[in-house]
């Protein structure tokens, strides 16, 4: 005798056949499933669990009962994106259907399978995994599932774990503030008088997962030398758990990576960014935000232009490291090593601008946000990564203005011919001993003479002086110079003189004289005046000069 269950509001999979040697009863399989965020731009983002309870519609006579034999399809609105064994079909997934709980870790491509793989429940089937019946589909054939009302439970589950799914098509087909939904239609197949219940499923909502911002752009404070400027890059969770430190489910996973893809940045000017952020901040583009964040990323090394492979440094330290620049185009990748999955979290990465050129007063780049490894593989494939993303960008641009880090000095008058001598004296000044200020770091002081000798020839010449640590002082007499700090003596120079520090803060004074080593008839001293420049690196009038 044949039977149909039709259910107001549902999806019905119906079928039965005389065949069927027990009692016409029929069993209800209702299907359900927790939806959850996923990343938008995710290519293979894994879905939440269905979970199929099955139970008889009324109460049953006694004595045993065989196995039900079903079939079981899932259909997405987007691709499958499963990972596809190798083997001669080339259509068995690494998604699981598991019956009554029998777990194991190595379940069968086959339905009807006992005892191959350890499970704990020899009388109930081996997991199994599913089929690609199509782009969007999978299906599981010859499941069988205990008779509900023969266990002490009272019923029989079916559950599907790890079903991967591009996100991406969903939401390029549109969505609100909500999400777009990631659907399912089931289907379930008997010739035993079985009937589904909830066979169309919202399984996830795809979401953007990341944001980015540029905020506190400021000249740098620390400097050795070349002008420098600082950009925090703010990167955001677009929900919670969007970034994961480990595993994404029970189905082995990489921790989310992030890459920043940098452009426009100007000929000349390097960046740095740190090899590890400990991201505590609790606020996003100025909005308030959480206090307790654990978010942490370690710069990735050895990355392909996809974002994959190479290693995340050790957690803790956070040396800068140089971003890799050509035709002012640079790329880097972090990976989430630590966050909480119960919360917004965001991340503030300060980048370093710096140049030679003084010239050189400001500095734009454009920043952009992913998701890595990025992967142009849209369906379910043997070899392509899991997870993996498509290029979809949060843009931000950075304007930062370079501080020229180093002090020039001017000497407007040098000389030890007829008789004199000049003694300089150059002071690396930012050792402050009465303040908590932390000095600078040494640097080294170029020094330009501009003059003649004492054979009327002009001489332009150019010496270098050793690192100068803050609290330490240049010393040297023109005709003697200052071998310990790389000064030579001059020969009857007299001309003027630019002193170019890699420090700020630079002070000289000069002191000249017919005396040195004995008794002056004539001496005089004066403070070097500093030659300032403005932020696009021009040259500022000194006192009295003209504009």
């Amino acid at each position: 005798m044949s039977r149909s269950c039709a259910l107001a509001g549902t999806l019905v999979l119906i079928s039965s056949s005389a065949a069927w040697a027990q009692a016409d009863v029929a069993v209800t399989c209702t299907a359900s499933a927790a939806a959850a965020p996923v990343r938008a731009a995710g290519v293979a983002e894994t879905l939440p669990d269905i979970l199929l309870s099955c139970v008889p519609e009324s109460p049953l006579p006694p004595g045993p009962r065989d196995d039900l034999n079903l079939s079981i399809s899932v259909t997405l609105n987007a691709s499958v994106t499963n990972t596809i064994s190798p083997g001669s079909a080339g259509d068995i997934s690494d998604a699981v259907l598991v019956v009554n709980g029998n777990d194991c870790a190595t379940p069968s491509a086959t339905g009807s399978t006992y005892g191959s793989c350890d499970a704990p429940l020899a009388t109930v089937q081996d997991p199994q995994f599913g089929r690609l019946a199509g782009v969007t589909s999978l299906t599981w054939t010859n499941v069988s599932l205990p008779f509900p009302g023969d266990l002490p439970q009272g019923g029989s589950t079916l559950e599907i774990r790890g079903i991967r799914a591009n996100a991406s098509q969903v939401r390029l087909g549109g969505g609100s503030s909500s999400g777009a939904p990631v659907a399912a239609a089931l289907e379930l197949r008997s010739a035993s008088g079985v009937a589904l219940r909830n066979a169309s499923l919202r399984l996830a909502n795809s979401l953007a997962g990341i944001r980015l911002a540029v905020a506190n752009t400021e000249p740098a404070a620390a400097c050795g030398g070349d002008s420098r400027g600082t950009a925090t890059v703010v990167v955001q969770e677009g929900f919670a758990s969007a970034f994961r430190a480990g595993s994404e489910t029970a189905l082995p996973a990489e921790p989310t990576r992030v890459m920043l893809d940098i452009q426009d940045v100007p000929d000349g000017v390097e960046l740095r960014i740190p090899s590890f952020v400990a991201c505590h901040q609790p606020d996003f583009d100025g909005s308030a935000g959480v206090s307790r964040d654990s978010l942490a990323l370690a710069l990735v090394d050895g990355h392909d232009a996809t974002g994959a492979g190479g290693s995340a440094g050790a957690s803790g330290t956070g040396t800068d490291m140089p971003v890799l620049l050509a035709d002012g185009v640079g790329r880097a990748v972090y990976e989430v090593v630590a966050d909480d999955p119960g919360q917004v979290e965001d991340c503030h990465i300060p980048v370093l601008f710096e140049t030679s050129d003084q010239r050189v007063g400001s500095a734009r780049a454009m920043f952009a946000a992913s998701f890595a490894p990025r992967s142009a593989v849209s369906r379910a494939a043997a070899s392509a990564p899991s997870p993996r993303f498509a290029p979809a960008l949060a843009l931000a641009d950075a304007e930062v203005s370079l501080a020229a880090c180093s002090t020039r000095l001017l000497f407007p008058f040098v000389t030890n011919q007829a008789g004199f001598d000049t003694g300089l004296v150059i002071t690396h000044g930012s050792l402050q001993a009465l303040t908590d200020t932390v000095p600078e770091q040494a640097g080294s002081c170029d020094l330009h003479f501009y003059g003649v000798g004492g054979d009327g020839e002009d001489e332009l010449l150019v010496q270098y002086t050793t690192a100068i640590d803050p609290g330490e002082q240049l010393v040297f007499t023109f005709s003697g110079g200052n071998p310990a700090r790389n000064i030579i003596g001059m020969d009857q120079f007299q001309g003027y003189l630019i002193a170019d520090c890699g420090y700020p803060g630079a002070r000289g004074y000069v002191f000249m004289s017919d005396g040195f080593g004995g008794i002056a008839d004539l001496a005089m001293g004066y403070l070097a005046p500093v030659i300032p420049f403005d932020a696009e690196g021009r040259r500022l009038p000194i006192g009295g000069d003209a504009p």
